[in-house]
């Protein structure tokens, strides 16, 4: 099987790629060509920026895939540029990585029919998804374009370049504390990235995926006490919560991305579909995702910019001085 991979050097398509060939794929990536390829067995590290169709058109004319795994797409642009430039004849899939951002607010479980739309907890980001989205699925319902799309939460584990899990273990081995907003009653979900990518692949063995959306995640429902709680167990450190009250927010002229590394809304999704679907199905809880993240954390001592969160000293400084 020949597959592309859009993405490749980062976390999700790096992990995906890897995992591909373990199951004997040939694989071709398409990067940007910022990050260096550190892993062996690629057939092809093709480089370019996908939002200049003349770079696609250099590196992709001449080629034919069985597999597309659109793991860099953005926008819908990303994609029509891309599939305009592919010779799809002969394309057995296209699975895109699309979000759960793409679904309006709400503090229920969501499935795959709830309403997409704008929101503000994920702006731009979640629109350009649902854009994205709907060109596929018109592209299937008028050209048979075998798409496959998934919708997960938030995805974790080794290798993960955002500043999210290895966070929270930098505050706990630091002894440092962690600010939670307080009085919310947010539960999310998370993802391990070996699930993510073994569901991914998954879709290329089942044909009734064709034309469909999947939400995935693992279905445990995790608030952000439980989360800390659970990172700190693994770290083997007592966890200094500290929770902030909403009048404490205003009065910085701060918000919570500027202190934690997750929005705080309700993010659940139901998987009902994915599993009667036949598609590979999370095994992963977090806790035994979080412990292989911080073996990795450990083993690798990664180091982040933590821009994004620049009043975080702000913050807690406040807190202490009960300001």
């Amino acid at each position: 099987m020949y597959a592309l991979v859009m993405g490749g050097t980062e976390f999700v398509g790096r992990n995906l790629a890897k995992y591909l060939l373990s199951q004997r794929y040939t694989v071709d990536l398409f990067t940007r060509g910022i990050k260096p390829l550190t892993y062996q067995g690629v057939n092809s590290h093709l480089t370019g920026d996908r939002s200049h169709k003349e770079d696609l058109c250099r590196q992709l004319g001449s080629k034919q895939y069985d597999v597309v795994f659109d793991i860099s797409a953005y926008t819908k642009m990303h994609v029509k540029n891309l599939l305009e430039v592919l010779d799809t004849a002969a394309l057995k899939r296209y699975v895109f990585c699309s979000s759960g951002a793409v679904y309006t607010s709400t503090s229920s479980i969501t499935s795959e029919s709830a309403e997409r739309g704008l929101t503000l907890s994920w702006g731009d980001y979640g629109l350009h998804k649902m854009q994205a989205e709907d060109y596929l699925l018109d592209l299937y319902q008028k050209k048979n374009l075998p798409v496959v799309l998934f919708r997960p939460t938030y995805i974790y584990g080794e290798e993960n370049n955002l500043y999210r899990e290895s966070f929270l273990f930098d505050r706990l081995a630091g002894e440092l504390p962690i600010a939670l907003p307080e009085g919310t009653a947010t539960k999310t979900q998370f993802l391990h990235i070996d699930d993510f990518v073994r569901t991914l692949e998954s879709a290329v063995h089942i044909p009734s995926a064709i034309g469909q959306a999947y939400n995935i995640t693992h279905p445990e429902k995790v608030t952000w006490p439980a989360l800390v709680q659970t990172a700190a167990k693994i770290v083997n450190k007592c966890p200094q919560i500290r929770l902030v009250p909403p009048v404490k927010l205003k009065k910085l002229q701060i918000t919570v991305r500027d202190f934690f590394p997750f929005r705080d809304i309700t993010y659940l999704l139901n998987i009902e579909k994915l599993v009667n679907s036949g598609l590979h199905v999370p095994q992963i809880n977090l806790s035994q995702g979080l412990s292989r993240a911080y073996h990795w954390y450990v083993t690798t001592k990664p180091v982040f910019n933590n821009k994004g969160m620049e009043k975080l000293a702000l913050l807690t400084d406040s807190l202490e001085s009960n300001g």
